[in-house]
């Protein structure tokens, strides 16, 4: 099975499949690209004087750059001050688990793990508590304006702090094991882990000048671990599978379950 990560992103998913006596080649797709040190006391800055009353965090990643960051110009009990001042929402767990590891006090997590989810956690409350509410959501450059605009049209007061970027990875030696493995039909599974993966992924068969649809035609499941991301290899005409459960784990037992199937 391959999975759009790398390094300890990729740790979770090659623990499954190695447990279950896989094999696992991890694709290093995208690049996170903190912004400067200088967004750290703007951040406590903005949350402080702006008084949100949510704060939501979107990835784990988003999570790890922000302490990184706080980290290196010593201001951590700061954020956790700014943060805790706050109701903190976490799009899934493994997110939630990355914000009490750092000290922070989860209140609202949605039961499906996507931003459809996070929105409907917010409709399904009372409308004369969510309309004219603040909410900051620190995250990537690249992200999607979906979230912002559906809670602005609930009433909110919607900001976004872009802490990192994504950037394609470059290219090396694993790409070109990958793409032996494709073509004598040995990867049995591709993992998306993100709509960002999804972009990077084709954007780096292509610079290696592979014919890609024709080569994932041997994939016997190509799966993608939430809404976001399989709307974007529908862009490319490539059907995916779903995760009912939008984590690592949903999609590495999503992918067992069709495999035994075939």
């Amino acid at each position: 099975m391959a999975i759009t990560r790398k390094g300890p992103a990729a740790q979770e998913f090659s623990r499954l499949v190695i447990s279950e006596g896989g094999e696992v080649i991890s694709l290093p797709t995208i690049e996170i690209v903190p912004k400067g040190l200088e967004v750290i006391p703007e951040f406590i800055s903005i949350v402080k004087e702006k008084k949100y009353d949510y704060c939501m965090f979107m990835s784990s990643q988003a999570v790890d750059v922000l302490f990184d960051l706080a980290l290196k110009v010593n201001k951590v009990e700061e954020i956790i001050l700014a943060l805790n001042s706050t109701i903190i929402v976490a799009v899934g767990p493994k997110t939630k688990s990355s914000l009490i590891s750092h000290g922070m006090e989860v209140k609202m997590m949605p039961e499906e793990y996507s931003s459809q989810g996070l929105v409907c956690l917010f409709s399904k409350m009372d409308n004369g508590i969510v309309k004219g509410k603040k909410i900051i959501i620190p995250r990537s450059e690249k992200a999607k304006e979906f979230i912002r605009k559906t809670l602005s049209c609930l009433g909110m007061t919607v900001d976004e702090f872009f802490l990192y970027d994504v950037k394609t990875s470059c290219t090396d030696t694993i790409w070109d094991d990958f793409v032996a493995l494709l073509k004598q039909k040995k990867v049995d599974a591709i993992i998306f882990t993100s709509a960002s993966t999804v972009q990077s992924f084709f954007e780096i068969m292509g610079k290696l000048s592979y014919n890609t649809y024709s080569l994932l035609s041997n994939v016997k499941a190509i799966i993608a671990i939430g809404p976001a991301t399989s709307e974007e290899l529908r862009k490319r005409n490539i059907k995916a599978f779903e995760s009912k459960e939008h984590t690592i784990r949903g999609t590495f037992e999503l992918a067992k379950s069709i495999l035994n199937e075939r």
